[in-house]
């Protein structure tokens, strides 16, 4: 009987060491996330699958504890998923509203936000399609419907009627075209969406006619293979301020120096009220994680750009 109890006695300390530090929820008994250790359900932008699946394999890889199931979806959604209770980590292009941040305060706290890179909207067209420079005036009336012509960008173009591609009707691709390009005018009838950046830049690259505007991320990554077969398949359009000045493209460079227009930033919002596993990820973004964003052709929000001048 007394070996039984030491026995006992010993598992039970065994029980209570392996179990320090350990935070279960109270109601469910289960044991609580830590920002480096548990496993958590975030929603992302699909637009932003390459870099973040990325980022989440090294981060996983680091701390053997962890498991992150990304979800790749629409803006809308994820934020649909956030309010609903369905993920409480999104990573998306846009901060909450007022109204949005009320219902948190409604809560008792406020989600934390976290700007960890700065991505740009691109346009892309078919390898044929020799109008490779627009100008800004030329994509707000293309997207607002009053060009919808590829004569009326170019009479001499042998191209017929415009054809505007998006992702996904909920995607922040549409919501930052609507609300920063043409001013929350209706898009033009031309306009339609699809599910994916990767099936816009199929569907381009299939036809003559066509405008896809999608996510630079899906093209920043010179070095992948994936993005190599993409960009023989399509061509980059360059933006300009105005007629007859230079245009740019949705490169690195040009958003540091703010040469590209259509920049906007991605954040990481965080709605755990707690010390979480949203917390360890969003904190390895803003800083190891850097150096993936800087690697994949994105601007990275907290560290310096190398900028070499090359002379055209």
């Amino acid at each position: 009987m007394r070996t039984i109890f030491l026995c006992f006695n010993i598992c039970l300390i065994m029980l209570i060491i392996a179990s320090c530090g350990e935070k279960r929820d109270k109601k469910s008994g289960k044991v609580l996330d830590t920002p480096t250790t548990g496993e958590i359900t975030i929603m992302v932008d699909e637009g932003y699958e390459p870099v973040i699946a990325s980022c989440i394999d090294v981060f996983d890889s680091i701390y053997k504890r962890t498991r992150i199931n990304a979800i790749y979806t629409s803006e809308g959604e994820a934020f649909s998923g956030l309010f609903n209770d369905t993920v409480q980590v999104i990573i998306v292009s846009r901060q909450p509203t007022p109204d949005e941040m009320k219902y948190f305060e409604g809560r008792g706290f406020k989600p934390k936000i976290t700007p960890i890179a700065y991505d740009a909207i691109a346009f892309i067209l078919h390898p044929d399609n020799r109008d490779s420079v627009l100008t800004q005036a030329q994509i707000g009336d293309i997207i607002s419907g009053k060009i919808t012509s590829w004569k009326q960008v170019n009479p001499k173009s042998t191209l017929g009627d415009l054809q505007v591609v998006f992702d996904h009707p909920l995607s922040g691709t549409v919501r930052y075209v609507t609300d920063s390009i043409i001013g929350g005018q209706p898009l033009s009838p031309k306009a339609s969406a699809l599910k994916t950046n990767a099936e816009v830049i199929d569907y381009v690259s299939k036809n003559k006619n066509a405008l896809g505007i999608i996510s630079a991320n899906w093209i920043s990554d010179t070095d992948d293979s994936g993005v190599q077969k993409f960009l023989k398949s399509i061509r980059i359009a360059d933006v300009a301020p105005r007629a007859g000045e230079e245009g740019y493209g949705p490169y690195q460079a040009y958003l540091a120096k703010g040469w590209y227009p259509y920049k906007r930033t991605l954040y990481v919002i965080n709605a755990q009220a707690r010390a979480g596993l949203g917390l360890g990820l969003a904190s390895y973004l803003a800083a190891d994680g850097q150096r993936i964003f800087l690697k994949d052709g994105l601007l990275p929000a907290n560290a310096v750009t190398r900028l070499i001048q090359v002379t055209r």
